[in-house]
């Protein structure tokens, strides 16, 4: 098991509504799987028990902690659970993130992009804030951050893509100013990915058919297809498992070559 015995956070393991499953959830099972011992953390509680269901019918344990990343308190009181409960923390994974289909810089709502940023930028530094102290003193950990494609290519979501990109370079300086300590730090940057979040969220804003929607989102891929959740969680745990030890800084693109356009 490449991941047994490790101590992994995974904030953001619930998911949107919808057909499918997002890439928290299918993280969370695969590390499951690995051997992680896992604490669970989201927003919702609901969609956080349904992924605890579905780890458990497994033969898992797992713990779940209900967290808004916007909430330093919240952060902090997670990393505090899982060290009284395991001892330690080897592993945190930063999946939450939430998109704002605006479209165009002048029609941006201002509590739209306030959202955006405090979720997706705010909240990823809040948690790696307060695992760091806990990752220095064993002076080991991995913390990998859930960015996208968006933050390079050229896409009309523009709080989301201005977050990302933050998201990128607090992910660089972390690897940087971490790495005398043996913390690794890196960052997925997803492109079109088959989730709920993705389908339902640009339903909701365009009124297209979800059908057509996949239909569209698989024809802007050089691959010819959009990923899986769980071609996201194969990366996530090849970064938090000793096979990437020498793996750290590193913005990874998991996007069926769409960042082969940019440049």
């Amino acid at each position: 098991m490449r991941l047994k015995d490790k101590v992994a956070i995974i904030a953001g393991a619930g998911q949107t509504a919808g057909e499918g499953m997002g890439n928290g959830r299918a993280t969370a099972i695969a590390f499951a799987r690995e051997g992680a011992k896992l604490v669970l953390a989201n927003r919702s509680l609901a969609s956080l028990e349904e992924t605890r269901r579905i780890i458990e019918a497994e033969g898992f344990a797992v713990d779940c902690v209900a967290t808004d990343v916007r909430d330093e308190a919240a952060c902090a009181a997670l990393i505090e659970a899982a060290v009284a409960r395991h001892g330690r923390v080897d592993v945190l994974h930063n999946n939450v993130g939430v998109n704002a289909f605006e479209g165009d810089t002048a029609k941006v709502d201002r509590a739209a992009w306030d959202e955006v940023l405090d979720i997706n930028l705010t909240g990823a530094m809040l948690l790696s804030k307060h695992v760091l102290p806990v990752m220095r003193k064993q002076k080991s950990g991995c913390i990998t951050h859930v960015s996208s494609h968006a933050a390079i290519s050229a896409v009309p979501v523009v709080a989301y893509k201005v977050s990302k990109a933050a998201l990128n370079e607090l992910t660089r300086w972390l690897a940087f100013e971490n790495a005398p300590y043996n913390i690794r730090c890196n960052a997925l940057l997803l492109g079109l990915i088959d989730t709920p979040m993705a389908i339902e969220g640009f339903h909701a804003a365009t009124g297209q058919p979800r059908e057509t929607l996949r239909a569209e989102r698989d024809g802007r891929v050089p691959l010819g297809r959009m990923g899986t959740p769980w071609e996201t969680a194969a990366l996530a745990t090849f970064l938090a498992s000793d096979e990437a030890a020498y793996v750290t800084g590193a913005l990874l693109p998991v996007d069926g070559g769409m960042l082969t356009r940019v440049g």
